[in-house]
């Protein structure tokens, strides 16, 4: 990566480094391309027949979005996307996308209760994915690329406090971006994160729990934790709930 800047902050995509071939069904490949032909690559989870949830800065204006469900063809997203924003009008980095069509596709389940705070404790197993390069280069260092194919890793869910003091001591106007957004982190050895991986969805028992959304480590991989927005936050889980119900009773909110 070319340094990490506030734009980084707002742009991160991630691959898995370390990874297995995998296969998840409710997984979606997302391309936002730009007039000129350049694509972001992210990732998704269908969490109904027409909602994929995902980063919300795999979004850019200006960009055209297209989903692939399942390896199928891929489809256009023609409706707005919908970004969670706060009461300060602050957009967070959680997003969902509709579908133009629905889709008979399974997909993962939602938390069931949010009673048990926090929903996934220190040490809990959890699953990620994406389908970018799934090695570092030399010395460590990051370097692009895209897999044809999905790759799974289990993570362990760790304290975010060194990712919160990193980006306090060194990144500090990034901190001022995260810090009043909701995110937990995981980390393996030998494992990562990486481009290209945004929005994929952090699964544990079969339900989906987090969304990718930033990395500790710009430069090298496997040196930090990872951090993942958390859909059993209170006021996340709501409004996906809200925002999908909106929908089946008439109209999406975009």
């Amino acid at each position: 990566m070319r340094g990490v800047t506030v734009r980084a902050a707002v742009d991160l995509q991630k691959r898995i480094i370390g990874g297995e071939p995998c296969e998840r069904p409710y997984h979606v490949k997302l391309r936002a391309v730009a007039a000129r032909g350049s694509h972001k690559l992210c990732g998704g989870s269908l969490i109904s027949d027409k909602w994929i949830l995902t980063a919300a800065h795999c979004f850019e204006t200006g960009r055209t979005m297209y989903a692939s469900v399942n390896a199928a063809q891929e489809v256009k997203i023609t409706a707005n996307p919908v970004i969670y924003k706060d009461d300060n009008n602050r957009p967070h980095d959680i997003m969902l996308l509709q579908l133009p069509n629905s889709t008979d596709i399974q997909p993962v389940a939602l938390p069931d209760s949010l009673d048990s705070k926090p929903c996934l404790k220190i040490g809990k197993t959890i699953q990620i994915a994406g389908q970018g390069a799934t090695k570092g280069g030399p010395n460590n260092k990051r370097e692009p690329g895209e897999s044809p194919t999905l790759h799974c890793a289990d993570f362990e869910v760790v304290s975010c406090e060194n990712l919160n003091k990193t980006l306090q001591q060194t990144y500090p106007r990034i901190y001022k971006v995260k810090a009043y957004q909701h995110w937990f982190c995981g980390q393996t050895p030998g494992m990562d994160i990486c481009f290209g991986d945004s929005g994929g969805g952090v699964v544990h028992g079969n339900k989906i729990f987090g969304v990718i959304s930033f990395l500790g480590n710009a430069q090298n991989v496997c040196a930090k934790a990872s951090a993942y927005m958390d859909v059993c936050n209170d006021k996340y889980f709501s409004w996906i709930r809200e925002t999908i119900s909106h929908s089946q009773l008439g109209g999406a909110r975009v």
